[in-house]
């Protein structure tokens, strides 16, 4: 294991622990604020899905023998489709040619 992947599995290894303790944060609230959890705990849970997203940009779909070159290609891959057709998960941007085309037949 080089120094690269063994840097970037402990990052993964830390990155998983917060989203544990965030995760444990907002199921404690929720048990101790009951009834009134919906809004009490609201920004913990606000806080954990944000994480859980950013984890999942990061980590998600590499499996359980990624290493950093597998994360990397990742990132430069979703990087290459932001730029080509904007943020992941708000669809494909039309290229102008392809609105005309459309709109004739």
């Amino acid at each position: 294991m080089t120094v690269v992947s063994f840097c970037w599995f402990v990052r993964r290894m830390v990155d998983n622990e917060i989203l544990s303790i965030l995760r444990q944060r907002f199921e404690d609230c929720v048990l101790y604020e009951q009834p009134d959890h919906e809004r009490k705990c609201r920004s913990l849970l606000d806080t954990y899905e944000k994480a859980a997203e950013n984890w999942f940009i990061k980590y998600g779909d590499l499996g359980g023998y990624a290493n950093a070159k597998t994360a990397y290609m990742k990132q430069k891959h979703r990087m290459i489709w932001e730029r080509r057709h904007g943020p992941v998960g708000t669809g494909m941007k039309q290229v102008a040619g392809e609105d005309e085309a459309a709109s004739e037949h």
